[in-house]
């Protein structure tokens, strides 16, 4: 028996890296909207860093030290290699990470600790690369459609 042709996709490679960088968890459910979000600011092409939790990883007094040193350790590879100029750190309404870590103390709870993670994600980065444009979104499902909530950057 033969082995099977390779597949040949029909989006062209491109040769240069994305300037943009999306951390964000590797739910599924939101990954085309989170390449659609990138479209609408302007980025047409995305690096992406996504592992449970997303921006989690990159807190770590709240994650698992070694999960989070081996994450931030990519997110800097990434950065410097390619050039980074525009970070996007996304949290998301219902994560598993979330619920896996802290269901016992309630979703509101959850949630809080997304935005701490988020603005401490933000805060890192922007620390060692100043440079950097640093976005910041809740994202929720609702109904049939993904929601972008905007998070102001702390002073």
């Amino acid at each position: 028996m033969a082995p099977p042709a390779p597949y040949v996709s029909r989006v062209p490679f491109e040769s240069v890296h994305p300037k943009t960088l999306a951390v964000y968890c590797s739910d599924g459910r939101f990954t085309e909207a989170v390449e659609d979000l990138a479209h609408h600011l302007g980025h047409s092409r995305i690096d992406t860093m996504t592992l449970p939790g997303g921006p989690a990883l990159l807190n770590r007094w709240a994650s698992d030290y070694l999960e989070s040193a081996g994450f931030t350790k990519a997110a800097n590879f990434l950065i410097e290699g390619h050039h980074i100029e525009d970070v996007l750190l996304l949290a998301h309404a219902g994560c598993g990470y979330y619920h896996a870590k802290h269901s016992a103390l309630g979703p509101e709870f959850a949630v809080e600790q997304q935005l701490k993670d988020l603005h401490f994600g933000a805060k890192e980065l922007q620390t060692a690369y100043p440079h950097l444009r640093i976005h910041l979104f809740y994202v929720r499902p609702k109904g049939n459609t993904v929601e972008f909530e905007p998070i102001p950057r702390e002073a």
